[in-house]
């Protein structure tokens, strides 16, 4: 079976033995483009008590979850997602480390990318985030001590903990309107035609949802993800020119 029948069936049958069993049953975590096998689905679910959670608020990747109806949300997140805190073990020898470097160090253990979610980093402080499923969270703090040549300590963060906060690039972006393949494209300084052809192939996301229409207007507080190039976050008109066109701001993740 392909990838994307995969997920359709394990989601599926997610659903169908969490409502006849009334027990609860997670299928994750699962990418943009994943999530958006669970949206088609989700008319049709059983269980209406479904929802998609990344352990934090507009997480990128998210485990669908489905509940019984002795469990809440809040309780299923506990039971299911961790999140492991990484420090260098020496911040004064310790390497700028990316995203990638995190990730390589987390797949060099074996641990499968549907067992990860998002990786937060503190490129200040020089420390990161990990958000993992619970059941492979002890197999993280105990043998990712590496990343690169980096010495790393590991621990499971308290509930509330403060995680790090993306960095941030405020830009003002000059547009003939809000459609979102004009912001697109002046945002990651591409033609419109590839920004018209990436919504086309199903690579950008509005808010956690596939962006379906080229001509479809931003609003404000939009969090748009384009695959391969990086998201931002859309925070509306400032202005216009005296020629009519508009003047945007965006947040940009860096």
């Amino acid at each position: 079976m392909e990838e994307a029948a995969v997920i359709k069936a394990e989601l599926a049958d997610a659903d169908r033995d969490s409502y006849t069993k009334n027990i609860f049953k997670s299928v994750g975590f699962l990418s943009l483009s994943e999530q958006m096998i669970y949206y088609r689905l989700k008319p049709d679910f059983l269980n209406p008590e479904n929802y998609l959670d990344g352990g934090y608020e507009d997480a990128d990747r998210a485990v669908a979850m489905f509940l019984p109806d002795y469990m809440d949300l809040s309780l299923a997140r506990r039971e299911t997602i961790a999140a492991v805190s990484v420090r260098p073990l020496n911040r004064k020898f310790s390497e700028e480390l990316n995203h990638r470097d995190y990730l390589g160090a987390l797949m060099n253990l074996g641990i499968e990318r549907s067992c990860i979610g998002d990786i937060m980093i503190d490129h200040k402080e020089g420390t990161g985030c990990i958000f993992c499923l619970k059941s492979i969270s002890e197999v993280v703090i105990s043998e990712l001590t590496r990343i690169r040549h980096t010495s790393v300590n590991c621990f499971i963060m308290e509930e509330g903990a403060e995680i790090p906060a993306p960095a941030l690039e405020e830009l003002k972006v000059n547009v003939a309107s809000e459609r979102t393949d004009a912001v697109i494209a002046a945002v990651f300084n591409i033609s419109r035609q590839k920004a018209a052809a990436l919504i086309d192939n199903e690579k950008v996301f509005i808010s956690g949802r596939e962006g379906v229409s080229q001509g479809k207007a931003l609003k404000e507080g939009d969090r748009v993800s384009v695959r391969g190039m990086g998201k931002f976050i859309y925070s509306g008109v400032s202005g216009s020119s005296r020629k009519g066109r508009l003047f945007v701001n965006v947040s940009k993740f860096v």
